[in-house]
């Protein structure tokens, strides 16, 4: 519908400019008129030339009025150009490190494969060595009970003592061989299970490789704060971009000793350029101190470069010292309240508050400040010398706190509370 009217509205103002165009040429070639000292049929060809000018920048400057398209199409499309070059030069990259992973993942995998057919083919070995051996042994019993029987002979027909005697050594050297090889046979089964072992360590080790290239060790969570500044706005577009890319590399040199690399060269922390020309425009134009904050965009493995994103916030004074943040009645003679649980849930009401007031949180654990062990110990004494009755709780701002935080907070304990 709205094209439809569209259409019709420069129908209209073409024909409406056309027509008037038409009556000037005619009056113009009726009367004889003359511009610049021209013939009237020029001057007429002239007035209708002007006509058509008119008819195509009216068009065009409605079109651009109530189209943002056309109006893109007009002035903009350089830099959505530019824009798409750049998007178009990071998905290479990114396309380049998918491939070198998969790479990786599959030496790791061909790697894997041959140690598993190794180990395969030596615990068949050390199966057939282990029948041999047990083979050998029923044989090497065999041979002690004919040497026993033998000898048992010997004792009763002493009168074919050489031929006794002859049976007995040639029983006994195969007795000796036999144990030589029963030793040989039970040396090779125990090297034999130490390249078993080792080749089983390695393949857990390898498995435990490939794990870490299919799924990685997370380094960052997705939003997880990896820096937070206060930067002056107002100030020239180049100071705010020096200030900003200064707070980048800090945060860059952050992630580098967090992940323990020696080059401190590498840019580990991305950054897309439209996001930081989006800050710093911004930044430019407030007039007052602002929160610059870098988080994680994404779940970072370990070995991939880190995708940051910036965010602004107005560095507002949230609470002036001494101001009251929360308050609340604890009634001790309850059996539901107990104290401990009573003083935690209130610092989580003073949590809630602050956030809704204006104090930016931990994206992670949402939360604006914490309270050492000692002093929660110490408020919830306090709230324990008053054993029935109501006990009113205060908190309160230690210091002027504005928005980057954290929130340092008194606690205040006042028995006899209605």
């Amino acid at each position: 519908m709205y094209g439809l009217t569209l259409i019709a509205i420069l129908t209209i103002t073409g024909g409406a400019i056309a027509y008037i165009g038409d009556k000037l040429g005619t009056k113009v070639g009726k009367k004889k008129l003359s511009i610049f000292g021209l013939r009237p049929k020029h001057t007429s060809i002239i007035v209708t030339i002007i006509t058509g000018i008119l008819i195509t920048a009216s068009t065009i400057g409605v079109l651009a009025l109530v189209s943002q398209d056309v109006r893109t199409a007009l002035f903009g499309m350089e830099a959505l150009a530019k824009q798409l070059s750049t998007l178009n030069q990071e998905v290479t990259g990114k396309n380049a490190e998918l491939a070198t992973s998969r790479a990786a993942l599959e030496a790791k995998n061909a790697e894997y494969t041959a140690l598993t057919l190794k180990v395969k083919d030596t615990a068949e070995r050390l199966s057939a060595i282990t029948e041999e051996l047990s083979a050998v042994m029923a044989q090497r019993d065999r041979t002690a009970r004919e040497l026993q029987q033998t000898q048992a002979d010997y004792a009763v027909a002493r009168g074919d003592l050489g031929k006794a005697q002859q049976a007995i050594n040639t029983l006994q050297d195969t007795k000796n061989q036999l144990d030589k090889r029963v030793q040989s046979l039970n040396e090779a089964k125990v090297t034999l299970q130490e390249d078993v072992d080792r080749l089983n360590q390695l393949t857990t080790r390898l498995g435990q490789g490939i794990q870490v290239v299919r799924e990685g060790s997370i380094i960052y969570r997705a939003g997880e704060v990896l820096s937070t500044v206060i930067l002056p706005g107002g100030e020239s577009k180049s100071d705010t971009e020096r200030a900003l890319a200064e707070a980048i590399y800090d945060t860059n040199q952050h992630v580098i000793d967090r992940l323990g690399i020696e080059d401190r060269s590498l840019n580990v922390l991305w950054i897309a350029q439209a996001d930081f020309d989006k800050v710093a425009t911004t930044l430019a134009k407030i007039p007052q101190d602002a929160i610059v904050r870098i988080t994680a965009n994404g779940n970072t493995v370990y070995g991939e470069p880190v995708i940051g994103q910036i965010n602004l916030f107005p560095n507002n004074r949230i609470y002036a010292k001494g101001e009251t943040v929360q308050m609340a009645v604890i009634d001790l003679g309850s059996k539901t309240e107990q104290p401990e649980e009573a003083v935690m849930s209130f610092l989580r009401k003073v949590n809630v508050t602050a956030v809704n007031k204006g104090i930016l949180p931990d994206p992670i654990q949402g939360t604006v400040g914490a309270m050492n062990g000692a002093e929660f110990y110490d408020t919830v004494n306090k709230v324990k010398r008053y054993n029935k009755g109501k006990v009113m709780i205060t908190a309160t701002a230690k210091e002027d706190t504005y928005a980057v935080g954290p929130l340092k907070i008194e606690m205040h304990i006042q028995g006899g509370a209605e």
